[in-house]
C-alpha cells in the first residue's frame, strides 16, 4: 500500500473515532440531563423545562427563542453546576405568612416623634403593610409628649404628614390607619385617654368586619420607642389603667429595646419594674438577633457535620466578634456620652453573637431551648478583667473632627469610650483557654460587622508548609453578607511548593442577591414575630442580668480609676494599645486585613484654616 494512502486512511480513522466519541458524549450528556430533569441552563441562570424521552415531545411547553440566545460572556461567574441555580420556590416558601390576614393588629407606639420611631419602626410597619404581611386594617396609634411639653407633633393630621415623610411617601390608605394622642409618659390620665381612643378605634374596625367584636382575635402591641429610664414610669401608667390584665380575647405584646440599664443594679431594678407585666408577653429586643447572618449561625453550626469535631478548643485558636463604623457619633452625643460603646454595642449585640457561637446544641429551635443554652454559656463566662480591655476615644485627624469636638457632646472633658477591645474567657470543657475577642469601634477605617473563627495551625506540618497561615471561618453580618473559609491552596503553575491563602466562598452572597427583594431586614422579621408571639430571636431578662454580671465590675473599676481612654485618629484602626493586647494572646492584631495608617491632625500653616470634616 502506498505511503500516501496509509496516511490518508489513518487520518480518516482518527477523525472518525473522534467524531464518534464526541457524538456519544453529547448523547450521554443529553440523556443524563433528561433523567435528572434539570433542564438546560441559559445565560440568565434559569433552566429550560426538561423533555423526557418517554413522553411525547409535542406536549412539552413551547421554548422561547429569546432564551436560546445564550451569550458565553453573560454566564454566571460562579460554578454553573451549583445546585443553587435558579429553581422554583417551594410552596412552603412562597406561602409563608407569620401573621394571618384575619388578625386584628394594633400598634401603640410610645415616643412616636423620636428617632427610633421615625427611622426604624414606622418605615418598617409601612413596608410590611405594603407587602401585605400585615393585615390591611392595621391600626397605628402614636403617643408622644405635647408640643408645649417637649413634643414636636400636635395632632393626627400632623402625625400623618410626619409618617409620610418618614416612609418616603405613603399611600393615603396607609396614612388613614395612623392616629395620634399626646401626654406625658408617666401621666396615668393621659395614658388612659389614649387607651380609650385605641379601644374606640378597634371597636370601629370590628364593626366593619362581619360579625366580630373589638377584642376578638386582636393583637395589641405596645412599643416603647423611648429612652430606657422611661420604661418604668410608662409601665406603671399602663398597669394602673388595666393593661396587662386583659382576658384571653385581647392578646397584648410589650416591646422594649436595649439598653436594659447601665449596670447590674439598674438592670435588676428594671426587671422588677417590668415584672408588673406578664413575662410571656414581654419582648426584650436586641435587633441584631434578627439579622440574617446572625440567625444563620445556628444552622451553620448544627446542620453541618463538618463543624462538629472542629467547634472546640482543640481546633479553634480564637474567636473574634468585630463591630466597626466609619462614622462618629454624629448627633447622638446626648445619649452616647451617658453610655459609651461597651454599653451601647458590646454588652448586648456582640455578646449575643458570642453566645450563639459558643452555646451547646439546643433540644430544638424553640425560644425556650435556645434561651436555655445561651444562658448556660453566659453563666460560664468569667467577669471581664480590667487588664483584658482597652478603651479608646477618637480625636481629630485629616479625615474628621474628634469626639470632644462633636456639637452634641456637652462634656468637653468626657472620658466616654468610642473604641473598646475586650477578651472574655469561657470556663467549660469546650472552650477553656480559647480567647473570645469583642471589638467595637466608631470613626475607624470601614463599616463592618463580622465573626472570625481562627483555627490552630497544622501540627507537624512539613517544612515547606510550616509558614502557611492558619484556616479561618468568616461570617460577615454586614455589609454584603458573606460566609467564607480562608484555606491554603497551591499557586497554579509548574512549581509545587508555592502556597497561597484563598477564600472558599460558601456562595451566601449569591443567594442573598437572588432573594434581595424578599430578604427581610431585622426589624421586619422581629415585628412580625412579636405579633406572632415568637420569642426565638429575643433575649430573656436572665440573659441580660448575666451580661451585666460580666461587664459591671470592669466598668465600675474604669469609672472609679478615672483612666483617660487612648486617643486614636479618626479613620484609623484604633489605638496601638489594642495591638499590644492582641499580641498577649498570640495574635498580630484584632480583626482581619491590613489598612493604611491615618496621620493624626496637624494644624494648617495658614491660621484659622482647618480641613473639611464629614462630621463637623
Amino acid at each position: 500500500m502506498p505511503v500516501s494512502v496509509r496516511y490518508s486512511t489513518a487520518a480518516e480513522l482518527v477523525f472518525g473515532v473522534a467524531a464518534t466519541y464526541l457524538a456519544l458524549a453529547a448523547l450521554r450528556r443529553l440523556l443524563l440531563t433528561h433523567e435528572r430533569g434539570s433542564g438546560a441552563e441559559w445565560h440568565d441562570g434559569s433552566r429550560e423545562p426538561s423533555v423526557s424521552v418517554r413522553h411525547d415531545v409535542s406536549r412539552e411547553p413551547r421554548v422561547s427563542l429569546r432564551k436560546l440566545k445564550r451569550q458565553p460572556s453573560e454566564r454566571h461567574h460562579e460554578n454553573s453546576d451549583s445546585d443553587m441555580d435558579d429553581e422554583p420556590e417551594s410552596p412552603s416558601q412562597t406561602a409563608y405568612r407569620p401573621v394571618p390576614k384575619s388578625t386584628c393588629a394594633t400598634v401603640l407606639l410610645f415616643g412616636a416623634d423620636g428617632n427610633l420611631a421615625s427611622t426604624r419602626v414606622l418605615p418598617t410597619l409601612h413596608l410590611l403593610w405594603q407587602r401585605e404581611l400585615l393585615p390591611p386594617d392595621l391600626l397605628i396609634v402614636g403617643f408622644a409628649r405635647p408640643v408645649g411639653g417637649g413634643g414636636t407633633i400636635a395632632d393626627t393630621a400632623a402625625f400623618r404628614e410626619y409618617v409620610g415623610r418618614c416612609c418616603g411617601g405613603s399611600p393615603a390608605a396607609f396614612l388613614q390607619r395612623c392616629h395620634y394622642a399626646t401626654g406625658q409618659f408617666d401621666d396615668r390620665a393621659a395614658v388612659g385617654r389614649c387607651l380609650q381612643q385605641v379601644a374606640g378605634l378597634e371597636a370601629e374596625r370590628a364593626a366593619g368586619r362581619a360579625g366580630g367584636t373589638a377584642a376578638e382575635g386582636c393583637v395589641r402591641m405596645y412599643y416603647a420607642a423611648v429612652p430606657a429610664f422611661i420604661y418604668a414610669p410608662l409601665t406603671r401608667a399602663l398597669c394602673e389603667n388595666g393593661v396587662g390584665a386583659a382576658d384571653g380575647a385581647l392578646k397584648e405584646r410589650f416591646v422594649f429595646e436595649k439598653p436594659f440599664g447601665h449596670d447590674t443594679a439598674s438592670c435588676e431594678a428594671l426587671v422588677a419594674d417590668l415584672a408588673r407585666l406578664p413575662g410571656r408577653d414581654v419582648f426584650w429586643m436586641d435587633h441584631y438577633l434578627g439579622k440574617e447572618l446572625v440567625m444563620n449561625l445556628l444552622i451553620l453550626r448544627f446542620a453541618n457535620i463538618c463543624f462538629g469535631s472542629l467547634w472546640n478548643r482543640h481546633a479553634v485558636k480564637a474567636v473574634q466578634v468585630i463591630f466597626k463604623e466609619e462614622r462618629g457619633i454624629e448627633g447622638r452625643g446626648g445619649y452616647f456620652d451617658q453610655y459609651g460603646i461597651i454599653r451601647d454595642v458590646m454588652q448586648n449585640h456582640l455578646l449575643q453573637m458570642m453566645a450563639l457561637v459558643a452555646m451547646e446544641q439546643p433540644l430544638s429551635l424553640s425560644a425556650e431551648h435556645i434561651r436555655t443554652e445561651k444562658l448556660k454559656v453566659l453563666q460560664a463566662i468569667a467577669p471581664l478583667a480590667a487588664d483584658d480591655v482597652v478603651l479608646g476615644q477618637y480625636s481629630r485627624s485629616q479625615v474628621g473632627c474628634g469626639y470632644l469636638e462633636e456639637p452634641s457632646v456637652r462634656n468637653k472633658a468626657s472620658c466616654t469610650e468610642t473604641f473598646a477591645a475586650a477578651v472574655l474567657h469561657i470556663d467549660n470543657p469546650r472552650w477553656a483557654g480559647v480567647p473570645f475577642v469583642l471589638k467595637a469601634a466608631q470613626a475607624v477605617t470601614e463599616n463592618k460587622v463580622e465573626l472570625r473563627i481562627q483555627f490552630h495551625g497544622v501540627p507537624g506540618a512539613v517544612a515547606t508548609l510550616r509558614s502557611c497561615e492558619a484556616n479561618e471561618l468568616v461570617v460577615r453580618v454586614q455589609p454584603e453578607e458573606a460566609i467564607y473559609w480562608k484555606v491554603q491552596s497551591k499557586v497554579p503553575g509548574l512549581r509545587s511548593d508555592q502556597v497561597e491563602q484563598v477564600r472558599m466562598d460558601l456562595l451566601y452572597s449569591r443567594l442573598a442577591r437572588k432573594l434581595e427583594r424578599k430578604l427581610p431586614q431585622a426589624y421586619e422579621r422581629l415585628l412580625l414575630e412579636v405579633i406572632a408571639n415568637d420569642h426565638s430571636h429575643f433575649v430573656s431578662p436572665e440573659e441580660q442580668l448575666e451580661a451585666w454580671r460580666i461587664f459591671t465590675p470592669a466598668l465600675h473599676h474604669l469609672r472609679d480609676a478615672k483612666l483617660p481612654p487612648h486617643r486614636y485618629p479618626v479613620g484609623s484602626r484604633g489605638p496601638a494599645a489594642a495591638d499590644q493586647l492582641a499580641k498577649r494572646y498570640g495574635m498580630r492584631k484584632f480583626g482581619g486585613g491590613l489598612t493604611p495608617y491615618v496621620m493624626p491632625f496637624k494644624p494648617s500653616h495658614t491660621p484659622g484654616v482647618v480641613p473639611a470634616s464629614r462630621w463637623s
